[in-house]
């Protein structure tokens, strides 16, 4: 088991953020990222995963074999996979259940799990092809492809790490520009998270930690450009407390260059989330000397995100029943986060045990 650090540390607060947030409605999500930025916790979730990556692609001084690395993003996109096929299935069971028990059919259109019920066949061809997706179960599916399109940027990132910059961004560009998406299937539209346009976060946290390890000036760059990043994440504050949004039918085109639109991944999300790793950079330092056991306790979670997401995912849906059933109050919501953290370290803690 590896000790706290900070990817682990801000994973967990991600992980922890991203449980409140799957429950709409409940008094404690003043306290998380979306109040606060234009970015949210599943943008730092991403980015802390292309963190990651960079110790995948290289543990020590040198890069690690890249047969080796390709192999070992495989076989976590595929445990990914396999993760999501599972918990959704839970959770369209979890919905059908409800439904019963409360005599309740609504239950069973939530989130767009009517077609499980409606078009069993398709469905569950859809999701095991990771194109029929449920709302609040989205984000594991994005993973997959963001890490096999990551292989990609890995191996340009072994000739440059220009060349793979510049790849991700004209595929961002490109993207946005002629509105590519994922399609649905069986049920119509596209996927909710876009991974052709979000794979350049995932490669600019990844190239931010090789860059780091790589190059001695790169801490020196960050320490510069510390009081901008401040500067941005702090009109970010004011633009979310001002509830600004920019007018759709108002902005030139190709607009998903203009908005705020979390499917496409806008520009100024990332530069949000780009700003506030900048800005908060220095303080895992202080929170590990100042709130040890809370440190401990977000490591845990990131230390075994994916055991720990899929179980806050489904305790989230839990929660969403809960208080749609019964009447929501801020007793209740205490009781829901009080109970979804503890059973989150649980499950941090039983992952450990297991491998």
């Amino acid at each position: 088991m590896r000790p706290p650090n900070a990817i682990d540390f801000w994973r967990g607060v991600a992980l922890v953020m991203i449980f409140i947030n799957h429950i709409p409605g409940l008094d404690y999500s003043f306290l998380t990222l979306r109040q606060f930025a234009i970015s949210d916790a599943a943008e730092l979730f991403v980015f802390l995963a292309g963190c990651s990556l960079a110790f995948v692609n290289n543990g020590g001084s040198q890069p690690k074999p890249i047969g080796q690395v390709v192999m070992r993003l495989l076989m976590r996109a595929f445990e990914i996979w396999r993760a999501q096929v599972v918990t959704i299935s839970v959770a369209i069971s979890m919905l059908g259940a409800s439904a019963i028990v409360f005599t309740d059919p609504l239950l069973l259109e939530w989130h767009g799990a009517g077609p499980a019920f409606s078009d069993t066949v398709r469905s569950s061809i859809g999701l095991t092809l990771l194109t029929y997706q449920i709302g609040y179960f989205n984000i594991l599916p994005l993973y997959v492809v963001l890490l096999l399109l990551a292989i990609i940027f890995i191996v340009l990132s072994r000739w440059s790490l220009m060349l793979a910059l510049a790849g991700s961004v004209a595929l961002y560009a490109v993207t946005l520009a002629y509105q590519i998406k994922l399609p649905s299937w069986p049920a119509e539209g596209a996927w909710f998270f876009n991974p052709l346009s979000w794979q350049l976060l995932i490669v600019l946290g990844f190239l931010a930690i090789t860059a780091q390890r790589s190059y001695p000036g790169w801490q020196m760059a960050l320490d510069r450009i510390w009081p901008l990043a401040v500067a941005i994440v702090a009109v970010g504050a004011v633009i979310v407390w001002i509830d600004y949004r920019p007018d759709p039918m108002l902005v030139p085109e190709p607009r998903y260059f203009y908005l705020f639109d979390k499917e496409f991944l806008s520009p100024v999300r990332i530069l949000s989330m780009a700003a506030i790793a900048i800005a908060f950079n220095p303080a895992y330092p202080v929170l590990s000397r100042q709130m040890g056991p809370v440190v401990r306790y977000c490591s845990s979670l990131g230390r075994n995100s994916l055991a720990v997401f899929c179980v806050a995912s489904l305790l989230a849906l839990a929660g969403q029943i809960v208080r749609y059933i019964g009447e929501p109050t801020f007793l209740l919501d205490t009781a829901i986060v009080a109970l979804g953290l503890v059973l989150l370290r649980v499950t941090a803690w039983v992952s450990e045990t297991q491998s």
